[in-house]
């Protein structure tokens, strides 16, 4: 069985997870887990050596309940692989963080406008026609622009951990707002551009939002796992040989372990 999870922003202050033993549970019993993107903070040049040396404790932990890790990149970890998605199930499941959606990544971010002007530039050095793969990379270079802003942007934090990242996103007043466009936006995004790189997909599984949810966009569906933060209700994606189910992750007595299930599909093949 392959289990997919995403966000858990591991090393930030804002993440729920704490001890990376509190997966456990998660990884228990199952051959290959998929981490899709954001699981360790690792953006800012300060932060990638701590980054580095946090996945293989991951990765360790992994091993040693059985399972093979799987990377993907995410915009907070753009260096971690260079592993960019996964096409599983005979290519029925597309699997990719999700900041591709967005022109700039995360138009709702405080440094939207310069994301967005480096995501610009690296699209337009690309040679066309692009595949899905070369405007992945070109996303994930585009992260980078602010790679070197790390102690400038702590330096206005001024409440520490999750009550800060609660107010992050209520400031300035246009950022609600923007959140909430890109979470109404996410499905019917990933939904075009599965019909883009992807187009024998029927399932999208993304990250990136923390918003989590299943939709019906079309003929396919959009999985968003969220996030391993406030605010979010994390899910984890099962796949095996003929079934694809969408369950809860929950919090338990300092642990995180699956709850109800939220859907199940059957494959075609």
């Amino acid at each position: 069985m392959v289990r997919i999870l995403s966000d858990l922003h591991f090393g930030s202050r804002s993440s729920l997870v704490r001890d990376l033993r509190q997966l456990t549970p998660l990884l228990e019993g199952t051959e290959q887990v998929v981490f899709n993107g954001d699981s360790v903070e690792m953006l800012f040049l300060e932060d990638r050596a701590k980054g580095i040396s946090n996945a293989n404790v991951l990765r360790s932990l992994c091993q040693q309940t059985g399972t093979e890790p799987v990377f993907l990149t995410g915009n907070h970890d753009p260096t971690l692989t260079d592993l960019h998605h996964l096409e599983l199930a005979g290519g029925e499941v597309l699997v990719t963080h999700g900041d591709i959606l967005f022109h700039g990544l995360s138009p709702w971010g405080h440094e939207a406008s310069r994301m967005r002007a480096a995501h610009t530039r690296e699209l337009a050095a690309l040679q066309q026609p692009a595949g899905f793969n070369d405007e992945l990379q070109a996303m994930r270079r585009a992260a980078l622009v602010i790679e070197g802003m790390g102690e400038k942007i702590r330096a206005g934090n001024i409440k520490p951990g999750r009550l800060h990242s609660i107010t992050r996103h209520l400031w300035p007043p246009w950022r609600p707002l923007s959140i909430l466009s890109g979470w109404a936006r996410a499905p019917f995004l990933a939904n075009a551009l599965a019909s883009r790189h992807a187009a024998q997909a029927r399932f999208v599984v993304i990250g990136h939002t923390h918003f989590s949810g299943v939709w019906r966009v079309g003929k396919r569906i959009v999985i968003n796992t969220g996030g391993f933060l406030p605010l979010s209700r994390p899910l984890a994606v099962d796949l095996d040989d003929q079934t694809l189910t969408v369950r809860r992750v929950n919090a338990i007595n300092g642990e995180f372990r699956l709850g109800t299930e939220v859907a199940r599909y059957e494959f075609h093949r």
